[in-house]
């Protein structure tokens, strides 16, 4: 499924995770990059930190099973996944 939303440029360039070569480390490390640079730039920064904890538990099944075949994933995975979250 990775490599087929690679195939079709679904991931941006500020993706982390599931992205060969990229985790959370590097998230990190590109968001201090940045804020350091924002601030030695003499500008202000200010942060909100949300906490995602069971959202997965929120994500109306049926609408994420559109997305994913809208995205064009072969039809087994789909079922697979369908399986795994109706059944």
């Amino acid at each position: 499924m990775v490599e087929h939303l690679e195939q079709q440029g679904f991931y941006t360039d500020c993706q982390h995770g599931f992205v060969k070569g990229r985790s959370t480390l590097t998230n990190l490390l590109e968001t201090l990059e940045s804020w350091t640079r924002i601030l030695e730039e003499g500008f202000g920064i200010d942060v909100i930190y949300l906490d995602y904890r069971k959202a997965f538990d929120t994500v109306p099944h049926l609408k994420l099973l559109y997305k994913l075949k809208e995205l064009g994933l072969a039809d087994l995975l789909i079922t697979w996944i369908e399986q795994f979250l109706l059944g």
